[in-house]
Formats: structure tokens, sequence, C-alpha cells
């Protein structure tokens, strides 16, 4: 590099700050913005304060987006997202004046806010009509004013500086070297990594080794050294705004996606303790509880991984995205005159064989563990089918003592698999709450290594360490402990774990305090209820053969003539359970999942199956605002539909290829199931249907469903009346869960109406007539309709 003198510079030398940070993302939840939106508005009031601008310094009265000195973005949303100036009345820039800080040299200043689609940006630029020399250019950037951390965008930024060198040049990269050292602090360090010419001008590329985009230097060098033509540079100034945006966004998608891959990994490699632990437990007694807390946590772990994968998948879709707009833009600046931007086109393959090829070599990897994962889950599945019966002693010797049925809280979150009724067959629903609570009050149950170290600091407890259940929720933790716990008896002492683990609780709480009162009132409760069953035959009373009985049972002989059924009926109702799921929708907003709400679905035909659309959205529409497309795709792609499912611990599970169809305003939706090898839909029956029903008073109807995501049941009762044109009201038994379920005609088994809800106002149950969904779908979708009929007509074959 040749030294170039310190006399040497720029006559009317500029340096513009090109910033970009983020204003949405889809983790914003119900927010108008990201929380962080408004921080570059307040990095540039900061500089105003610092650097005596004062329409910086009040600048939020120069935006749209604030009212009253309050940043309210809201106001955004009545103009253009794509492009939108944010100044006041749509001026093109606010002007300054920057007091001189050395030498007398006089800066101005102009600044132009914008919003880009999901991006706030500026361009702010100082310049001068003076000449500076080499050694006064770093007033440009006067203490680094437009540096990071001064300026910290979440996207990224870029520093183009313009000027005309005093004296012609043979090598123009030497006097670019000189000038990027010297307007950057010592600590700064940038490389060279391309060249190229702008409307026959020299232009130079820098760029830092920074991974974070908020701390990436890259900076551009561009010398005036002959005329241009005034309108060709305003295009430039048009489109490289939007080139440097595409830029930036790839390189801070690509940086996410970083962090995705990282999390990812952590969870696959967990994976081999999953299959060690399910290795453990296949070794020891009472497997099935144990099974069904492992098929929870593989099921957490599954929505999780999936989570990121989905998110590695938007990542590079969204790069993807990003990089034809780049390069859209790349060839509009390159179809101006005396323009070669080699330069550009060497990030466009960049982005392609580096950031693109990566994302998708890391989806390739960990697809396999998602495999493993589903391997894992399908093979504890089958497991929990075959383990033997547990806790023999709890039946009280030959005589079968009906558990107690657990009404749940509101706030106990539905997983896959799990027969919510019969994890803690032991504990009446007058105590389940308060006991919840009180273990989630406890110290030890603040976090899962406490509660896991309490364990294995009690000999009494110790040998249950090992499969304890995590979760990042004190209330689910407590929960969780409790189905795991509840049906739990040391073999030595045939001691309750859950009644020692209260035991061991209350030693440690001050007697003084509430807690150790409630404590040692819920074991007083819970004694007899937990207390190891005698193995003696129960007392049974022996009836003997003595006239007065026989007498009796002549009596009591369907004294009062009520009807009785066949078993055929029975036998058809019960093939069409067979076609009957419990359907699964993990509820994701904003990319996080909240819970895991149950409805139900049934087959229309071997591959296709209808629930309710509120279902498969996940969202009360009194309370929330409509799910995003990014959020639904997310819920598709983890839902699951689970066939059989009669009893807990059995069930096949089915995912979801796609949503069809759906329609808010009837609220049904049709999605395609995902086969499965070992148990083929083909071999499953689909549900007839029966669109043309004349409903009377004395329609009697069936509902087979899974209410609060339980085993399936079915209830009865009659049609009542139509709601309108489109819907029924019936009153058969239902809760919530049971959306999505068919509605039966008992005298020919085949679906009338797709269950909603409940009408408060009438004290009745909503269905929507299959009558009206065909309809719609002949309408608006008529292949899936002839798909549909066409596979009803062969079933009635």
């Amino acid at each position: 590099m040749n030294e170039i003198p310190k006399n040497f510079g720029l006559h009317r030398p500029s340096l513009t700050l090109y910033a970009f940070h983020l204003r949405n993302s889809i983790n914003q939840g119900e927010e108008p913005t990201v929380a962080e939106a408004p921080i570059l508005w307040e990095q540039l009031v900061d500089l105003g304060d610092k650097f005596h601008i004062t329409k910086l310094k009040t600048l939020p009265n120069q935006l749209i987006c604030y009212q009253n000195n309050q940043y309210f973005p809201q106001i955004e949303d009545s103009f253009g997202i794509e492009y939108t100036n944010l100044l006041h009345n749509q001026e093109q820039s606010l002007n300054f004046q920057l007091i001189p800080q050395t030498r007398g040299l006089e800066l101005q200043g102009l600044l132009c806010p914008f919003r880009l689609h999901d991006t706030y940006a500026i361009d702010l630029t100082l310049y001068s009509q003076d000449t500076f020399s080499i050694s006064q250019l770093s007033n440009l950037n006067y203490n680094n004013l437009l540096l990071p951390p001064k300026i910290q965008a979440s996207l990224g930024q870029t520093l183009l500086l313009f000027g005309q060198p005093i004296e012609a040049q043979d090598n123009y990269q030497d006097l670019a070297n000189a000038f990027v050292t010297q307007i950057l602090s010592e600590r700064n360090s940038t490389e060279l990594i391309s060249t190229g010419y702008l409307l026959g001008n020299p232009i130079f590329e820098y760029e830092s080794a920074h991974t974070d985009p908020a701390q990436k230097l890259h900076i551009l060098v561009w010398f005036k050294c002959q005329d241009m033509n005034q309108n060709c540079m305003d295009k430039v100034a048009e489109i490289l705004l939007y080139l440097l945006w595409c830029r930036h966004k790839i390189q801070y998608v690509y940086y996410q996606s970083r962090w995705c891959d990282r999390k990812a990994k952590k969870l696959y490699g967990k994976l081999q303790n999953y299959e060690r632990r399910f290795h453990q437990i296949t070794q020891t007694a009472n497997q099935r509880s144990q099974l069904r807390q492992l098929q929870v946590d593989l099921s957490n772990i599954g929505l999780e991984y999936a989570r990121y994968l989905g998110e590695l998948a938007d990542h590079e879709n969204t790069i993807a995205i990003n990089e034809k707009n780049y390069r859209n833009k790349l060839e509009k600046l390159e179809s101006l005159p005396e323009t070669n931007l080699g330069l550009w086109h060497q990030f466009l393959r960049y982005s392609q064989n580096k950031l693109q090829q990566q994302i998708q070599t890391d989806l390739r990897f960990l697809e396999r563990g998602r495999d493993r994962l589903q391997h894992l889950k399908a093979t504890v599945q089958e497991s929990i089918a075959t383990a033997p019966v547990e806790n023999q002693s709890r039946f009280g010797g030959n005589s079968w003592v009906q558990p107690a049925v657990t009404s749940f809280p509101q706030n106990l979150y539905y997983h896959e698999h799990v027969a919510v009724t019969n994890d803690m067959p032991g504990i009446p629903e007058n105590i389940y709450p308060r006991l919840w609570r009180t273990l989630s009050n406890c110290d030890q149950f603040r976090t899962n290594d406490r509660l896991i170290d309490f364990f294995d600091s009690n000999d009494l407890l110790k040998a249950w360490c090992n499969n304890l259940p995590e979760t990042n929720s004190r209330d689910e933790r407590a929960q969780r402990v409790i189905a795991y716990l509840d049906d739990e008896y040391r073999n030595d002492t045939k001691e309750n774990v859950l009644m020692i683990l209260l035991h061991l609780l209350k030693k440690q709480i001050d007697p003084v305090k509430e807690l150790h009162q409630t404590l040692s009132e819920l074991i007083q409760e819970l004694e007899p209820i937990l207390a190891p069953k005698s193995n003696s035959k129960s007392n049974l009373v022996v009836l003997h053969n003595n006239p007065s009985l026989n007498d009796l049972r002549k009596a009591e002989a369907n004294p009062k003539g009520e009807p009785m059924f066949y078993i055929a009926g029975d036998e058809k109702l019960l093939n069409c359970a067979r076609a009957v799921a419990r359907v699964t929708v993990p509820k994701i907003v904003n990319g996080k999942m909240k819970k895991i709400p149950t409805g139900t679905g049934w087959l229309v035909t071997s591959e296709l199956a209808l629930t309710c659309w509120h279902v498969i959205e996940a969202r009360d529409p009194k309370r929330e605002p409509p799910i995003s497309a990014s959020d639904l795709q997310k819920q598709i792609a983890n839902s699951v539909f689970t066939f059989d499912f009669t009893q807990a611990g059995v069930g096949i599970e089915y995912g979801l290829v796609q949503m069809e169809h759906d329609n808010l305003e009837l609220d049904y939706a049709v999605v395609r199931l995902r086969d499965r090898q070992d148990s083929p839909l083909q071999r499953r029956r689909f549900l007839g249907l029966d669109a043309d029903i004349d409903f009377k008073l004395v329609t009697q109807l069936y509902v087979i469903q899974h209410p609060k995501g339980q085993p399936q049941q079915r209830s009865g009762g009659f049609y009542k009346s139509d709601l309108d044109s489109n819907r029924i009201l019936h009153s058969a038994p239902t809760e919530e869960g049971t959306s999505g379920a068919p509605v039966l005609n008992v005298t020919n088994f085949q679906v009338v109406a797709l269950h909603n809800g409940e009408n408060e106002t009438q004290k009745l149950r909503e269905a929507t007539k299959i009558q009206a969904i065909l309809s719609d779908l002949q309408h608006n979708r008529p292949k899936l309709y002839n798909e549909i009929i066409a596979a009803q007509s062969q079933n009635q074959e």
C-alpha cells in the first residue's frame, strides 16, 4: 500500500449512515411492534442531546409514529407499510446544522426516516461544502457518533463515504483504505472485500468480522472522479436503500438461524438420554406410569423440536425471498450507465452457496432427530399398551373399587396420549386443586434442579429421582409430580410415595407458617384415600336361594317397561367410533407454544377428516386476535389425530399433511391426514353422510366425542330446532373438547351435523348441518367436494 499524504483529502465530503432496525416480528405477541422498535428513534434523540442538535433532540415531534411525545406506532397503519416516509406532512428530510467541533469546520446534516415493511430505516447524512484533509475526515464521525453503540440497529448498518478527491490517483484503493482508517476508531477494523464502478466512478466495500448484525461494520467508499447525471444519482439513492435493507435482512435472518440450530441440536443431544431412560424403565416394576410420563416428556420435546425446525425452514424461506428482492434491486442498479457491481454479485453467491446451503444441511441433519424421536414415541406407545397392570393392591383383592374421577383445573395443559381422567384416580376433585397449588408454593418446586436435589437427598424418595417430570412452570411441575406419584408405592413399607413427599415437605417448613398447616390438613385428608389396600379378600355377601329373594327378583324385572336395545346397534356404533379421533392442536402464538387444547374429528374419506375450524385455530375469538398465517402452519404441522383412544395409553396417531379447506362462518375445516405403513387408513372405515335428513323433534342423535381430551365417549339426545338455515340445536350432553364431533342419526348411524359448541342463550348445543358443509365445498372447492362424494358413493355400495 502506498502512503497517502496527510494533506490529501476530499472536496465536499459526506458520510451517510443507512441503519435498519426491526419493527415487527412473529414473536411480538399482541403488541403492535416488538418492544425494542422505538430504540432507533431514542438513539437519535440521544445523539441530539450530546451534540446539541435541536431537531434531533425533538425528533419525536417530527415523526408520525409519536403522539404527545409518546410512541404510538398504530397510526402508521393508515399509511402503506411497504414504504412510508415517517416525517409529518411527508417532508423529504429533516435538515439541521452541526455545531463545529474543531478547527471551525462547518457540518450540515439531514435525516430521512422510513418504514420498510417490518423495518425502521434511516438515511442520516453529515456533509460539508468545504475541503477536508485526511486527518480532518474523522470529524464526519466525531466521537464515533455514527457507529455502535451510539447507533445500534438490530438488522445492521452501512456507512457510505462520498466525495471528490482533490487530485486524480493511479490507485484509488489506497486512498479508500486511508479514508476508512481515518473515520473509524482504532478498536474497529474492517477488510476490503470487493471493488466496482457505479456511474463510472470507483466504489469500494469493507466489512468487519462480527457475526452480530447490530455490531457488524459495513462501509462503502464512493469517489466522484467524473461528473454524474443528477437523475441517475437520485435513482442510486432510491435503489441503494432497498438493496442494503435486503442485504442486512439476509445476514440478520441467518444470524437468527444459528440460534435455532444450536437450540435444536441441544435437544437432539438429549435423545440418547431419553432412549436410555426408556430402556431403564422397561427393566423396572410399575412401568406404565413411568412410560406415560416419558410419553408426555417426549411430546413436549417433540413440539419444541418441531418449532425450531419450523423456524429454520422459515429463515431459509425469508433469506430466499430477500435474495430475490436483492437481485431485482441489483439489476436495476446495474442498468444505470457505466456501472459494474461485481462486488454485490459476490454477496448473492455467498447467500446461496453458504447461508442457504448451511440451513438446508442443518435441516437434513435435524430431520434425522425428528425421525428418531417419532420412532421412540411409537415404541413407548406400544410398550404402554403391553405393560402389565400396576399396583394390584389398589383394587382391594378380588373385588375392584371404582376410583374417583378427577376434575382438573382449567389451566392444566393436556398432552398427547395422556388420558387425563386416569392420571390421578385416587385424588377427589375437592382436594386436587388445593394439593397442586400447595405443592407449587413449596420452595422445592421452584425449579427442576431443586426438586431433583430434594428427592436425591431423601432415601425414601431417591428411587423416584431419575424419572421426575421436568417443565418450566411451577404449577405444571406440581401437577405432573402428582400424576407421577399418586399411584406409586414402596415395595418395602407399602407407603404411598406422594404421602411420603407431603410428610417430608411438611418437616421442612416452619410450623407457624400457613403452608405447614395446609400440608397437615392435606395429609390428614389423603391418608385414608392413598393408604395401601389390604391384600385380604373383601367381605362378600352371598345370596342363597330362598323364596323371598326370588319374589323380589320377579318384582324388579323391568317394572317400568323401559326399552331394551339390540346388540347389533351397539356394534354399528362401535364401527362408527373407529372413525372418530381425538384432535390435539398445539396453541402456538408468535411461534411459541402456549398450551395444547383438544377437540374431536372424524374421517369423511379414507384420507380426509372433518373437525371445527376453531379447533384448528385454537384461539378464543372473544379475547384473542385471529391466528397469523405462520402460527397456523406450525399448528397444522404439529397437530395429531389419535384414533382408537378408548382408554389410557392406547391409540394410533396420524399427523396432518395439510388443511384442504376451512370456513369460519360454518366453523369447519377439512384436513388431509398423513398415512402410516403400520396402520393404513384404508383399513379404517369412514363415516357416511346424511345430507337429506328431514329433522323432526323425534329425531334421536348420538355424539361420539373426546370431552376434555378424555378417552372416547358417546352421548345421546334429540334435535330441538334449527338455529338458522345452516345450523341446528340439539340436546346431547357435551363438554369442552367435543367440538368437531360427528352428530349421528340414530336410525342409520350416518352423520347429519358437525358439533360446534354450546349455545349459551338457548342452553342447547349447536351443530353445523352436513348439507351446509357439502354445499359450501361444492361451491368453493369442487374438486374436494367430488373427492368426498366419490368416496361416499363407494362406501354405500
